[in-house]
C-alpha cells in the first residue's frame, strides 16, 4: 500500500514538474516574441540587371549621319507622395529638336504614374504633363505652347497603359526574354505588339554584340538589346521624330548597385 502511494506521488510530482517547465517555456517564448520587431510594409527595390544611376549616352543618327546626341538616365527609386516610384530621364538634342522626358513609373516598370515632357522644336517650346489614374486605364494630358494656357484632354483605354521608356527597363529585367516572345503595348494614342524577332549581330562603339532584336507591329519601334548580363539598349528606333531618327549607344556609366532595401 505504501509503495502504491509512493508511486502515485512520484507520478503526480513528475506531471506537475512537466507542466511548470512547459509553462515557463511558453512565457519565455511570449516574452521573446514581444521583443522582436518586424518591419511593416517594407519596400524593396527590384533586383535589376542594371544599377541605380546608370547613364547611357547615344549618338542620334539619320541615314547613317550623326545629327545629335541623347542620354537615358535611370535615377532609381524616388518619393511620389506616400509611395516609391521608378524615375527615368530621357534627353535628346539635335539641330532642330530639344527633348527632355521625366518618367515616373511603378516598381516593376510596367506602368507610368506621371510623365513630364519639355520639347523645343524649331524655336517653339512645348510642355506636356501626363497624369495616370491608379488603374492605369485613364490619363489626363495637359499641353502648353510657349507658356500659353494649357489645354487638357482625358484618354481612356480598355487595358492598362504602358510607357516606351519604362518598357526598355522592363524588357531588360525579363528573365524570359527570348526570340518568339511578344508583348502587347498600350500607349495613350496607339497600340502595338512588340516581338522578339531574333538574335542579330550589331556593331557599336561599345563593341560587337549578338543582340536581341525586337520589332513592333506596326513596324515603328526597333530595339537591339545586348545579351546578358545587363541587356543594354544598343540601338533604338522610334523614340525620336516618329522613327525617322535612331539612337546608337556610345558610352555607359554603370552607376551604383540596385536591389537594396529602402530605409
Amino acid at each position: 500500500m505504501k509503495k502504491t502511494i509512493k508511486n502515485t506521488f512520484l507520478i503526480l510530482f513528475f506531471v506537475f514538474a512537466c507542466l511548470q517547465i512547459e509553462n515557463a517555456g511558453c512565457q519565455a517564448t511570449e516574452k521573446q516574441n514581444k521583443n522582436v520587431v518586424f518591419p511593416q510594409n517594407a519596400i524593396y527595390s527590384p533586383v535589376n540587371v542594371f544599377n541605380s544611376g546608370e547613364l547611357i549616352k547615344f549618338g542620334v543618327y539619320s541615314a547613317g549621319i550623326r545629327v545629335g546626341s541623347g542620354e537615358l538616365h535611370y535615377k532609381g527609386l524616388v518619393e511620389e507622395g506616400t509611395r516609391k516610384v521608378q524615375h527615368v530621364i530621357f534627353k535628346v538634342t539635335t539641330f532642330s529638336v530639344n527633348d527632355e522626358d521625366n518618367v515616373f513609373g511603378t516598381l516593376d516598370f510596367a506602368s507610368p504614374v506621371r510623365v513630364e515632357r519639355k520639347i523645343r522644336i524649331l524655336g517653339k517650346d512645348e510642355t506636356i504633363f501626363e497624369s495616370y489614374a491608379e488603374n492605369k486605364r485613364s490619363v489626363t494630358i495637359s499641353k502648353s505652347v510657349d507658356d500659353k494656357k494649357s489645354e487638357s484632354q482625358v484618354i481612356n483605354t480598355k487595358d492598362g497603359m504602358n510607357n516606351v521608356l519604362l518598357l526598355l527597363y522592363k524588357l531588360r529585367n525579363d528573365k524570359e526574354l527570348k526570340p518568339g516572345k511578344s508583348y502587347k503595348i498600350t500607349l495613350p494614342t496607339q497600340n502595338f505588339e512588340l516581338l522578339v524577332k531574333s538574335m542579330r549581330k550589331i556593331k557599336t562603339s561599345l563593341g560587337v554584340f549578338n543582340a536581341y532584336y525586337l520589332e513592333s507591329n506596326p513596324p515603328k519601334y526597333r530595339i537591339w538589346l545586348s545579351p546578358e548580363p545587363d541587356r543594354l539598349p544598343l540601338r533604338i528606333q522610334g523614340l525620336v521624330a516618329g522613327g525617322m531618327l535612331y539612337l546608337v549607344a556610345t558610352e555607359v556609366t554603370r552607376g551604383n548597385p540596385a536591389g537594396l532595401p529602402i530605409q
